[in-house]
């Protein structure tokens, strides 16, 4: 429906009168809703803590295996965060910290919480271009040498913002 269209000028500067509005800054921490996530969600629990989103995601973490967010940096070749850039020192947090959470840290630390960070950035961009790349009928897969030719505000720079003007929904 009309109603439900995305205004997609709110998130890209496709339309000078009309700037986007920022998100808010990434950061660590936790919305208190998902401290005490509901018992139809979680079941019953034996500790409040059990509740969280935040405890769970550590819960999960460990049974998967993940790797922490420093051993991700160094084998991105990346320096690591600090234990106190990290910011769990202060909570008495011993070890590394849960991917999770050091990407959330890391974009707080190095660029604001205006972007991703080299590891959270990282992860994104190899997902993303993994499903492009597995894809069989990706552009990549059918014609790995293309590149947009489509106008771009900046020549040799095309954009998302110069994609949805381009398509005409912005």
């Amino acid at each position: 429906p009309p109603a439900e269209i995305i205004d997609w000028r709110f998130f890209f500067d496709v339309d000078p009168a009309h700037p986007a509005k920022p998100s808010r800054r990434i950061d660590g921490r936790m919305a208190h809703p998902l401290t005490t996530l509901p018992v139809s969600i979680v079941g019953n629990v034996s500790t409040p803590v059990e509740g969280s989103l935040a405890y769970r995601d550590l819960q999960r973490g460990l049974a998967l295996d993940l790797p922490s967010g420093e051993a991700v940096a160094r084998a991105l070749g990346v320096e690591p965060l600090s234990p106190e850039e990290a910011g769990l020192v202060q909570h008495g947090w011993q070890g590394e910290t849960p991917l999770w959470y050091y990407i959330l840290r890391e974009s707080a630390v190095r660029h604001f919480g205006v972007r991703l960070g080299a590891v959270g950035g990282t992860i994104v961009a190899e997902v993303l271009l993994g499903l492009i790349e597995y894809d069989p009928t990706s552009y990549l897969a059918v014609m790995p040498d293309w590149r947009p030719e489509l106008p771009a505000a900046t020549p040799g720079d095309f954009t998302i913002a110069d994609l949805l003007r381009f398509a005409g929904v912005a």
